[in-house]
Parts: structure tokens; C-alpha cells; sequence
């Protein structure tokens, strides 16, 4: 595992661009997966940005959705996929060559998870997994307790999550109970992870995740097993950790 520290917000996402960059230039036909949230705006600000002066050429590139809320649709402000929509795929000069994307307000959820899987298995694995990190250490909707094993799936959303929902809607406060995300199976089968964090409020899971135990209890924790790992944080979100931490990295 490789633990980047950043100076801000702007470095970190100017560094997770970077990365995948330089991840897609090595496979130009790869599949990758951006998660939603606030955390990830300025990397694919960045990644645009790359799109449209030529540095990145997604033209052979897949996309896979990482998850979304059941009960809204990409028309909803606050979905997933409204966001995967207004920030990445309408900022992007050049289309993907191919793009899976939910829409939780329709009744299909299992069609559309076995599709996830079939879009997955049929261009992966993926190549390049940006993740958030829940306070919980949930990664996409696999929340505390999760099966490992699990694929594309339909989940209750935790009492944590459940309690910054919020923040996505305008404040209000909507009956989302539910999630569909990636595996975690799915998640350690791909060749890069990175994972962004930043601000105070994330250094102890952060920490936890990192040092702790490798338990469902912090889902995130099982990204100490994987081969190839990079967690991209300000300082902030890395106060907690060690100075001499193995792999730890100021850049």
C-alpha cells in the first residue's frame, strides 16, 4: 500500500488525475470507475480538463458507475448519476467508447445489477477504482458489516450514511433507505485502487482503515490486502497516521 500526502485539496486532485492518467496511457482500452460525492469534484475537474486539451484520449476508455441511491434517477439533482453526468461525462470534449451508468428510480434494480456484472465481466476488470471513504469506511454503498464476497449488489444504507444524506439533497431530508454499488470481490479484482480523502473529519477512519484490523466492521480496511493500493490524502486527512508509516509519502 502507497500512502500519498498532499499539501490541500487542489494537489491531491491534481495528483489522483495524474495517476489515472498515467494508468490509461499504460491501457488505453481500460475500464474505470469514479465514485460520486464532494470528495472527488476537483480530480475530475482535472481529468476533464486533461480530456479536452488532448492529454487523455477516452475514445477506447469504458466507464462503470460505482454506485448510486435506489429511489432517484440521473434526472434527480443529488443521484449518482446526475452527478457522474453533470461533472464528468458532459464536461468531457470526447465521449467513452462505452458507459454503464444506474438509474435507482426504476424497478429493475436486480436486471440492472446482473447488467453491471455482465458490463464488467465483459470489459474488465477494472483498470483504475477511485473510491471515496464513508466515515463509516464504507467504499461506494458497501457499508459496515458487508460481505467481502459479494458482486454488483442492493444494500440498506447505514445510520451513518443515512445521516449525511443531506448534505446531497439541498438539506432535505428524502426516504433513501437504500443503495446498489459494486462489490467489494469486484473492487479487489482491480488493478489499481486509489482512494481520496481529505479534512479533518476523515483522518480517524482514515487511520482506522489503514492501522486497524482488516474487518467488515470498516469495509475499507480490506484495501490493506490489495496489490496494488494507493491512498491520496491532504494533511489533514493524514494527521493520524504515523510519520515513519511503510509506504507513507509526502509529494
Amino acid at each position: 500500500m502507497q500512502v500519498l500526502v498532499a499539501k490541500n485539496y487542489d494537489a491531491m486532485s491534481r495528483a489522483a488525475a495524474d495517476i489515472v492518467e498515467h494508468q490509461i496511457k499504460a491501457e488505453p482500452q481500460a475500464l474505470i470507475s469514479f465514485p460520486g460525492g464532494d470528495t472527488p469534484v476537483g480530480m475530475l475537474e482535472v481529468f476533464c480538463s486533461k480530456v479536452n486539451r488532448g492529454e487523455i484520449d477516452p475514445a477506447e476508455l469504458k466507464f462503470v458507475q460505482l454506485d448510486d441511491w435506489v429511489g432517484i434517477g440521473p434526472n434527480d439533482a443529488g443521484s449518482c448519476s446526475n452527478f457522474i453526468r453533470e461533472k464528468l461525462l458532459k464536461k468531457m470534449s470526447k465521449p467513452f467508447a462505452d458507459t454503464f451508468l444506474f438509474d435507482g428510480s426504476q424497478s429493475d434494480i436486480d436486471a440492472q445489477l446482473e447488467e453491471q456484472d455482465a458490463f464488467i465481466d465483459r470489459y474488465g476488470p477494472i483498470s483504475v477504482e477511485v473510491l471515496g471513504i464513508g466515515m463509516n469506511g464504507h467504499l461506494g454503498f458497501n457499508e459496515d458489516g458487508v460481505d467481502f464476497s459479494l458482486r454488483s449488489h442492493r444494500t440498506s444504507l447505514s445510520a451513518t450514511t443515512k445521516s449525511v444524506q443531506r448534505k446531497y439533497f439541498s438539506g432535505q431530508d428524502l426516504p433513501l433507505t437504500e443503495g446498489i454499488t459494486l462489490g467489494i470481490a469486484q473492487i479487489m479484482e482491480s488493478k489499481t485502487v486509489i482512494v481520496i480523502a481529505n479534512g479533518k473529519k476523515k483522518a480517524e477512519i482514515v487511520a482506522e482503515a489503514i492501522l486497524g484490523p482488516v474487518t467488515n466492521r470498516v469495509p475499507a480496511s480490506v484495501l490493506q490486502e490489495h496489490p496494488n493500493c494507493i491512498y491520496l490524502l491532504d494533511d489533514e486527512a493524514a494527521s493520524l497516521l504515523p510519520a515513519d508509516l511503510p509506504g507513507l509519502q509526502k509529494i
